[in-house]
């Protein structure tokens, strides 16, 4: 059966019309079939400064999905953006939804490929959204040597679980350095910085 909802959000893929995406189906009910959360040109915009102020100039997101919400940060920052998944076989295969951006295909233990990508991360944001494997979060944090995550995921009393969530789960390598509110969603965008980092710790 053909699926309107992904199909006219594919189309407006196509024209890079990522407005309208946000604007108008963020609350759709459907909108769970491509992306978890849909944020504001405010979230956007508090992306984008903060990471500059941070000197990140790239974004690298791990378990990224289909990469719609990459798709639209790298359309509304300008920053460059790669997204990693493990499951190749299922993101390539005839039955997965559609993708958005090229995907990045690594092991569940990491290729050497991956390694060295985040090894050489010193100006890149680690972006995790609705993220949902501890053992594998600890891990790619143990091998990036960049300064700066990015935590996307829901906030207390929304009956959904990820792991890490977006406040205090993380190391004290880390300090929350800023956070919003996506939209009134409930969901939240967390920037943490090394804590050895000079970066001021502002919420």
């Amino acid at each position: 059966m053909e699926d309107s909802f992904i199909n006219t959000v594919v189309k407006l893929h196509k024209t890079k019309n990522w407005r309208d995406i946000i604007q108008n189906y963020h609350d759709h009910p459907e909108r769970n079939k491509l992306l978890w959360v849909y944020p504001s040109e405010e979230n956007l915009d508090f992306l984008k400064k903060s990471l500059a102020d941070l000197k990140c100039d790239n974004i690298l997101s791990i378990g990224c999905g289909s990469g719609l919400l990459e798709w639209i940060i790298g359309e509304a920052t300008g920053f460059p953006l790669k997204g990693i998944e493990v499951d190749g076989v299922w993101w390539q295969c005839k039955y997965a939804p559609p993708t958005f951006i090229p995907l990045l295909f690594t092991s569940p233990e990491l290729d050497k490929d991956t390694i060295s990508i985040l090894q050489n991360g010193g100006t890149t944001a680690l972006l995790f959204c609705y993220f949902n494997n501890r053992p594998a979060f600890e891990n790619y944090l143990n091998v990036f040597s960049g300064n700066v995550i990015v935590i996307i995921g829901p906030g207390e009393g929304t009956g959904v679980h990820t792991d890490p969530l977006p406040f205090d789960d993380v190391s004290n390598d880390w300090t929350l350095y800023k956070w919003q509110e996506v939209r009134s969603s409930k969901d939240f965008i967390c920037i943490y910085i090394r804590s050895n980092n000079n970066a001021r710790n502002e919420m």
